[in-house]
């Protein structure tokens, strides 16, 4: 690695090569004033103290605004550090300012942008275009940048495919203040704000083809952004800047060879765990404290309905967590209510404590779902609206309202308008269509049969529960593709779903997305029946999310619900259950390219997840309870890390099993952060968030703004909220996952102290 500084002031500009890595800034400073001009400058005086560059540059914006900028390079092993300070020579009184650098890089090899891959973590990933038609699928730009709090590595990586060699800008120190922006800032777009958030992002080059850019803004600029609208305005913060004040950032950049997108991202992760991770995650309460609490939630929610047809009965949990348990009386098998998970959970609880009504309200739940919720083509309905006395379809998560609201004013009042008409066209193409996500059939069918081997474990028989599973197995072998993949919704005789396009996919890569559920159920279907036909299909699809999706890092799919734009897209929980299904080959056929792939979607995980604790308002919710993000993983790509929720935990298990295959401490590390980082929010005798019960714990909070450019409503899930809120939703898939991982990896490991978990892993 070489750092350059060419002689001449006229010339004063970096330039960084590095293995056919070569990084230019022409301008090494720019200065813009809130509302005003942007100065591009070049530095004045450079010298080299102990192989340390000191850079500085006197910039006068105009007569009234003038600044001086100490730049610090310091080289050290595989990458180069940026301190910077910003002081204030002269200034108007109400001066404020935003601070850039754009870093031009290119590889010996690039042609054009299409030679590189990226990822900003939680937000874009090679190109964010799994539709392929050439542009992002969501901001339909590739010039994005995203705040600190929406960065859970604060990295951005530039990966050359041609060279193997990757990039990396990382904002170095750790962003420690934050305020609430005001519905008055949003109004206003670009606008003064006491905050430490900077951003970094990616642009294509406007000069050369075979360029892009890494650059960062300090505090943050958002060029194109959902934070907002989803027209994808611009807005930005500035700091206010005194005469005699100073403001201090500094950045890293990293470089190192990468056989593929995937390692370049899992270097940056590795690096940012090593520099800022603290995995010290303390509560007021154990996890062993917070288990029959999430139990006593879950069994409290059980509904019976003797009046009606049929006796319905099951689980209603998906209320605010404001207003106790709700009315919305829908029963949800798989996906945000997922009965037989909670369920299995509750049988659990039953032989763990001895309490038999948690098994008998289990047994009936089940009881309702075998005998009056499985079509005749042994495919099972998602949704049974108990008020209706019918099934219901498609809408589900923060969808659900569309459930059960009369009509569009209703619908706003707890979407928002944005969501709402971004959905309503979808709404009127899927009316009167029947039909089940790939995702929730599956999961329906995953924990029955857990429910069925706990019963059968504890000397009772369900025949009726096996012939179910096994039937549904056999129709899913019966429609699976001849590449080995399923589409990602089916109608109840088995038919693909493929319209609309939106909804259901576009190409192979999107509707075949269904092919990462099956694996689960097929896997627990072959160990009990030893029937060779469910592995071959379980193998079928893992050859196809091999070949699709985990070279190229296009995993997707895993959330059957979005606020607009589509519903099949790049989420984290789709990198979950491609790692599951890999495992799950790896574990019945010991084929080392499915561990390697199930490894692969696992380093990815990493850059969903958080590493870093983001400043919240003390004010706000989450600021006033000391809300820690480390931990916790982004949603989706449409939100882009402005919002987490809790689906990470229910595949802690998967991962720690991976860290041990492949011998890799930095994923059990990463299963330990998740598991105990991901009690925050919960609530529990010692902090209860505010909420009516304790074992309250939301399905996702708000790390910054998400199409908050609304009026205040009643209720609007995630969207329309701010910084610090809750998402105001409660439902049983939360505490069902929680218990699952918690009850996991007792039954493996014996104990619930991480410490001792991965010593086992790693014993000699």
């Amino acid at each position: 690695m070489e750092l350059k500084f060419p002689v001449g002031l006229e010339k004063n500009e970096v330039l960084i090569e590095r293995d056919g890595i070569k990084i230019e800034v022409p301008w090494p400073v720019q200065i813009q004033i809130l509302k005003e001009r942007n100065k591009k400058a070049k530095y004045d005086v450079i010298r080299n103290e102990k192989n340390i560059y000191i850079a500085e540059a006197d910039v006068e914006v105009n007569k009234e605004n003038r600044f001086h900028i100490t730049d610090m390079w310091e080289q050290n092993t595989n990458n180069i550090k940026l301190s910077r300070k910003v002081a204030c020579i002269s200034a108007e009184k109400e001066t404020a300012i935003r601070i850039s650098t754009e870093f031009h890089c290119k590889s010996k090899h690039a042609k054009n942008f299409d030679d590189y891959q990226f990822v900003i973590p939680g937000a874009f990933y090679n190109k964010n275009d799994t539709d392929q038609n050439g542009q992002d699928d969501y901001l339909g730009t590739f010039e994005q940048d995203y705040k600190d709090d929406r960065n859970p590595n604060l990295s951005v990586t530039g990966f050359a495919k041609n060279d193997k060699q990757f990039i990396s800008l990382i904002r170095a120190d750790i962003p420690k203040v934050d305020t609430t922006i005001t519905r008055k800032q949003i109004a206003e777009r670009h606008f003064v704000h006491n905050t430490d958030i900077g951003s970094l992002g990616i642009a294509p080059s406007a000069n050369r083809m075979e360029e892009f850019l890494l650059r960062c803004d300090y505090p943050f600029y958002e060029r194109n952004s959902f934070c907002l609208n989803v027209d994808g305005s611009e807005w930005a913060a500035y700091r206010k800047i005194k005469q005699g004040e100073e403001l201090e950032v500094s950045y890293i950049l990293q470089f190192g060879e990468a056989e593929n997108l995937t390692e370049a991202s899992w270097k940056t992760s590795v690096f940012q765990m090593e520099r800022i991770l603290n995995d010290d995650i303390r509560h007021p309460f154990s996890l062993e404290e917070t288990i029959p609490y999430r139990r006593d939630l879950l069994h409290n929610s059980f509904r019976d309905f003797p009046e009606k047809k049929n006796h319905p009965c099951g689980y209603v949990c998906h209320f605010s967590p404001r207003e106790n348990y709700g009315n919305q009386n829908v029963l949800e098998y798989g996906f945000s209510g997922n009965q037989t998970m909670v369920c299995y959970e509750m049988l659990r609880a039953a032989e763990e404590t001895g309490k038999e009504e948690y098994r008998e309200r289990a047994l009936k739940t089940i009881q309702f779902f075998v005998e009056h919720c499985i079509a005749e083509s042994g495919l099972p309905n998602a949704m049974y609206s108990v008020e209706k006395e019918e099934f219901v379809y498609w809408w589900t998560g923060v969808l659900m309202p569309f459930q059960y609201s009369e009509n569009r004013e209703e619908l706003e009042k707890f979407l928002g308008n944005q969501v709402v008409g971004a959905m309503m066209g979808i709404a009127e193409k899927l009316k009167g269509t029947k039909g089940n996500y790939c995702r929730t059939m599956t999961e329906a069918m995953y924990y029955l049969m857990l429910c069925f081997l706990e019963e059968k474990e504890n000397g009772t028989l369900h025949k009726d529960w096996l012939d179910v599973v096994v039937a549904f197995c056999d129709k899913m072998i019966e429609i699976q593709n001849t590449d080995g993949s399923w589409y990602r919704a089916y109608t109840m005789e088995g038919t693909p779903m493929t319209y609309p396009e939106e909804w259901f996919g576009s190409n192979v890569i999107e509707q075949g997305s269904g092919t990462i559920f099956p694996g689960e159920v097929l896997a627990l279907v072959h160990e009990y029946t030893g029937n060779e036909k469910y592995r071959s299909a379980l193998c079928k699809a893992a050859d196809f999310i091999m070949e699709h999706y985990v070279e190229d890092v296009l995993y997707l799919g895993g959330l059957n619900d979005t606020t607009h734009k589509k519903s099949v897209k790049i989420d984290a929980v789709g990198v979950m259950y491609n790692m599951r299904t890999l495992l799950l080959a790896y574990e019945t056929t010991k084929k080392e390219r499915y561990v390697y792939g199930a490894k692969s979607a696992a380093q990815i995980l990493a850059s969903w997840t958080y590493l870093w604790d983001i400043p919240f308002d003390e004010n706000t919710l989450l600021g006033k309870n000391d809300f820690g993000t480390t931990g916790w993983a982004g949603c989706d790509v449409i939100p882009g890390c402005s919002y987490v929720d809790d689906e990470f935990v229910e595949f802690v298990p998967d991962l720690m099993r991976i860290a041990e295959y492949s011998g890799n401490k930095k994923l059990a590390i990463l299963g330990k952060i998740v598991t105990l980082g991901m009690q925050h929010g919960l609530s529990m005798p010692q902090r209860m968030y505010g909420y009516t019960m304790p074992g309250i714990q939301c399905e996702g909070f708000l790390t910054s703004l998400w199409l908050s450019d609304t009026d205040d409503l009643e209720f609007s899930g995630a969207v329309a909220k701010n910084k610090g809120d809750d998402n105001d939703t409660c439902n049983g898939l939360i505490n069902g996952q929680a218990l699952y991982n918690l009850d996991s990896l007792k039954r493996r490991y014996h104990t619930l102290e991480f410490d001792k978990i991965i010593e086992q892993i790693f014993a000699e």
